[in-house]
């Protein structure tokens, strides 16, 4: 971690991500990192199933937004 700062969040969020992080072996800091990358692909997920394609593109990529929307579930 190259520079750090303070985030105030409530006891259970500190703890909900701890136990997040524990679970994986992983830092506070990593564990929220990957929350942050999970949410962006949720939203890029959503964006292309909502997004008007071609149907060669469309089932090409119906797949992987799919794949997204799932995991962030």
């Amino acid at each position: 971690m190259q520079d750090s700062t303070t985030v105030r969040v409530s006891r259970v969020t500190r703890d909900g991500l701890r136990a997040l992080a524990d679970q994986d072996g992983l830092t506070l800091d990593d564990a929220l990192a990957r929350l942050i990358r999970s949410e962006r692909q949720r939203r890029l997920g959503e964006a292309l199933a909502a997004s008007e394609l071609p149907d060669s593109d469309a089932a090409w990529l119906d797949l992987g937004a799919q794949t997204v929307v799932d995991a962030s579930r």
